[in-house]
């Protein structure tokens, strides 16, 4: 049976494969190393592919909850962000997000 939350995570998987070029490697779940523990650590989707020689990172976080999501999820999605030497971190919401939430993902 399928962990809460994953029927969103593939549907959000299947939108950037249509979205993405071709080259781009989609994978979902993925592990990806922190640089700070060492451990892998699980996102819901992640992009890598390479622009020009240069090869870059994105992190998908999906949450499929009703109620908006706030800041503190933000912060931790940005912390995240640096551990795992991503270059881009999405923050997907099935319910959206708060407005000081929306202010602190365009401040990161």
């Amino acid at each position: 049976m399928a962990r809460e939350g994953r029927d969103f995570e593939q549907l959000i998987e299947k939108l950037e494969k249509i979205l993405l070029p071709e080259k781009a490697v989609i994978t979902s779940p993925d592990f990806i190393v922190d640089k700070i523990t060492g451990q892998k650590r699980e996102v819901d989707i992640s992009i890598k592919m390479e622009v020009g020689s240069v090869p870059i990172l994105i992190i998908i976080e999906c949450r499929d909850r009703q109620a908006d999501q706030d800041t503190t999820w933000i912060e931790q999605l940005h912390t995240k962000t640096c551990d795992l030497n991503a270059n881009k971190v999405i923050a997907v919401s099935s319910s959206g997000f708060s407005d000081n939430a929306i202010t602190k993902a365009n401040h990161y």
